[in-house]
Parts: structure tokens; sequence; C-alpha cells
């Protein structure tokens, strides 16, 4: 399992109005996640309302028997009082974004070989994707240069937005394809002529722009930048920033 210190797992309080813009209730896309956080072995913590909690994982999810198998050792005390808890909720992460559950029906049930721990696939989970960093667009002309393929040949992607940890790239019509997962090394970014840096982007999500403009907005997570550099992209967050709040216009760059 893989656990982070830095991401809290408490269970955010339930409140249907106020939780509803972060309801997911469509089979496939739950489906999706919660296949992505087996896959890539993410841990869960399972938490009762009388304050008892589990780490565990989700080691399959069982379309056919409408099941998430957990893992858990049989016979420990937490576990067994989770079991026998009226309300459970799983909580975990997936890419950084927080991935809520009630652990319906927790259960021990015989699988192969052994017996294993399981819950009914939810019906609806919550995703709580909160950005912690402000998210700027530059206000003249900024790109990144990258290197894909196998021949790594560089294109030049326009940048529409930027944060200290995010970057979000237009991809022209007919441009290199870039898929979800997709991990790009030391891509040079342009903001402007003070502010030049190089990171490692991993693509998080491909959307179409908004238009009139065409292609895909590319949103990437940024890592491996210098010190030096994000003190630059710090300053130049802070600058566009100000310009903004005395009335300045935000330059020509969709969000």
């Amino acid at each position: 399992m893989k656990a982070n210190p830095l991401l809290p797992l408490s269970p955010e309080p339930v409140d249907a109005a106020s939780l509803e813009d972060f309801r997911i209730s469509q089979p496939l896309e739950i489906l999706t996640l919660l296949g992505r956080m087996a896959e890539q072995g993410e841990i869960l913590s399972l938490s009762s309302e009388d304050g008892v909690s589990y780490l565990s994982a989700i080691d399959q999810v069982d379309r056919g028997r409408r099941l998430l198998w957990l893992r858990g050792a049989e016979g420990d005390e937490r576990l067994q009082q989770l079991v026998q808890s009226r309300e459970v909720v799983a909580v975990g992460y997936l890419d950084h974004v927080k991935i809520q559950f009630p652990a319906l029906n927790l259960l021990w049930l015989p699988g192969p070989g052994r017996s294993q721990l399981s819950c009914l696939l939810p019906l609806h989970i919550y995703r709580f994707q909160r950005r912690l960093h402000a998210r700027v667009r530059p206000p003249g002309p900024a790109v990144a240069r990258v290197r894909l393929g196998a021949a790594a040949h560089e294109f030049e992607l326009e940048v529409i937005d930027v944060s200290m940890t995010g970057i979000g790239l237009r991809l022209a019509p007919g441009g290199p394809l870039l898929e979800v997962g997709a991990q790009v090394g030391r891509a040079s970014i342009s903001l402007e002529p003070a502010t030049t840096f190089e990171a490692d982007l991993k693509v998080m999500h491909v959307t179409p722009c908004r238009p009139p403009r065409s292609g895909y907005h590319v949103g990437c997570t940024m890592s491996g930048v210098g010190e030096e550099a994000l003190q630059a992209l710090q300053r130049f967050i802070g600058k566009v920033q100000a310009r903004l709040g005395a009335g300045e216009a935000p330059g020509m760059l969709d969000p």
C-alpha cells in the first residue's frame, strides 16, 4: 500500500446539500476510479462513527458480484469492531484527489484459499478536488516545450494557466497524442523572459478547449522544479494576481 503522511484520511462531514457538487453517481466513472485505486495500491482508511479506524486497500473491484474486496487481517480487534459498526466510511486518495464513499455491509467472506474483507460496491462516491494553490493565466504569450515519442521530437504547447504545482497546456488539433497518466520529463516552460524553468509533467486530464478555441486542454501536475525556479514562479503568480486585483485584464488565455 502507498501511504502519504501529508494527506489527511479523515472523512468529510456528509451534508447532501454541501457535497452535491462532489458527488459521482455514474457507474462507469465509479468503477474507473475505484479500479485505478486498486491498480495503484492506494491506501484506504476505514472509519466508523465511534472513531475506530483501520488502514486497508482495494484488492479487487468485483463487478459481477457488485463487491469491493479489501485487504485486512482476520482477528484484528479494530477490524472486528468495524465489521460490527452500523456505519463505516472509506477514505483514500487518487492522484492526490480525495475519494470518499460508504463501505456498506462490511463483512468477512470466503475467497479463493482464504477469507477476505468485502463491502458492497458503492452507488455513489465523493471526489473532493479542491485547489490548494492559486492558478493564474499568463498575461502574455507563454509556452512549454516538450519532447515526446521515441524520436524525442520537440513540440511547443501554449500555456493556458499555471499554479505552483500544476499547469494547463493547449494541444492544437493534429498535435501529438497525450493520454491521461502520460509522463513528460523535463519540459521547458517559459512564462515570461524572467520566468523560465524545467519541470517533469504528468498528464491528469485531457478535455476539449472551450469555443472559440480549438484543440484540447491538457492538465498536468508539475514536479522536479528547482528551488530558485519555484521562487520565480511564486513571484510570477503573485505579480499576475496583483494585476488582477488592480483591475487589469487577465490576459488572452482561456481558463
